[in-house]
């Protein structure tokens, strides 16, 4: 997923020259991307799983953490100079998932899952590819590291965004949750295949550094490898078919179920509605203390709603339908997991509320 990294034309030089034996610096990248650069990179990020050896090359060095190489002396050539060096870590982003509604990150995940299934199968082609004939150059190695470690950046990023999931709805996902542990599942695969083929990788390119063949063994070792990883991508693009229609499914099934609840303590007049209604916010307030809902906070915000639009409907005449209307959307978005715009629009709630008429004051008797 290239939502939150950079991609640059530079890098692409950089590898070309570290194979030279040239000095370069590698460039970090930028984790910290927003959503809408998500977005708008969407069609970037396809192109480069897509591109050519040169495209690899450069989404890997955008991924790569700063390395410097040291030219040799003239005339010299040293194993550091040839060898690809492998980066040692792949950055993971930060997504603020708290700033997003459950369908945004849905979205999101569903984003990151295809670009790293099609960063995967990148790596294992050209890895099919350049050893179909038994051997290895070191052009076709760095290129086959290029592709790996843009895969392994990929699917990082997808596991990242699955965690965000979790920590976000867990308790309060069904279908939606099911479907995205058995994709992870797979990621998981993707990404220990991709882990070995970079060792592999390395090993082979240290190899031929030092001016040895590749053993025979050592291909097949990277050959089965990428088969491993090409059979997960491939069970994980299956299941991520389900993935948008079991998202919306989820989400409705639980706006129904919200909305659907019956009162249990229906106001017997307009004083008992309004205190409705206050209980009702209050309820909201304390559930979106920590900006999530779980299943007994929802049902409790199901319940009070409830309460409170069945008094409004008896009571709070035209005015009360209005603010009975409020509380049924916003106890739909909750449900939905829309907190972000649930807590926007809480204190208009709060003002509808306060206007209700007021309930005149019952003469109290004299004192004795």
């Amino acid at each position: 997923m290239k939502t939150p990294r950079i991609v640059f034309t530079l890098p692409a030089l950089i590898i070309l020259a570290a194979l030279l034996g040239c000095a370069n610096t590698k460039p970090t990248p930028d984790a910290q991307a927003t959503i809408n650069a998500a977005v708008q990179a969407t069609s970037v990020a396809q192109a480069n799983v897509q591109a050519t050896i040169d495209a690899a090359v450069k989404a890997t060095a955008a991924a790569q953490p700063t390395v410097t190489q040291t030219k040799p002396a003239s005339g010299a050539t040293s194993a550091a100079a040839t060898a690809t060096k492998a980066p040692a870590t792949t950055p993971v982003p930060t997504v603020n998932a708290v700033t997003m509604t459950e369908e945004e990150l849905d979205a999101l995940i569903d984003q990151a899952v295809n670009e790293a299934i099609a960063a995967t199968n990148t790596a294992t082609t050209q890895t099919a590819t350049y050893a179909a004939d038994g051997t290895l150059t070191t052009q076709e190695v760095a290129a086959m590291q290029a592709a790996v470690y843009a895969s392994q950046t990929e699917i990082n990023q997808a596991l990242a965004l699955t965690q965000a999931y979790y920590d976000m709805y867990y308790d309060l996902a069904t279908e939606t949750l099911n479907v995205l542990k058995a994709i992870e599942q797979d990621l998981n695969s993707m990404a220990t295949s991709m882990n070995s083929m970079a060792q592999s990788l390395a090993q082979i390119s240290t190899t031929l550094a030092q001016g040895q063949a590749v053993t025979q063994s050592a291909i097949t070792q990277l050959q089965t490898t990428a088969t491993k990883a090409s059979q997960a991508a491939a069970s994980a693009q299956s299941k991520e078919k389900t993935w948008n229609t079991t998202v919306q499914s989820d989400l409705n099934k639980r706006a129904t179920a919200a909305l659907g609840t019956k009162p249990t303590n229906v106001p017997t007049d307009l004083r008992g509605t309004t205190q409705s209604v206050t209980t009702y916010i209050d309820t909201v307030k304390t559930a979106l203390g920590d900006s999530k809902i779980n299943k007994t906070e929802l049902q409790s915000i199901s319940i009070a709603g409830a309460n409170a639009v069945a008094g409004l409907n008896q009571f709070g005449g035209a005015q009360g339908q209005t603010l009975a209307n409020s509380i049924n959307t916003m106890t739909k978005q909750l449900a939905r997991g829309e907190a972000p715009k649930a807590k926007n629009g809480l204190g208009a709630l709060e003002q509808s509320a306060r206007s209700l008429p007021s309930v005149p004051n019952v003469p109290q008797p004299p004192r004795k």
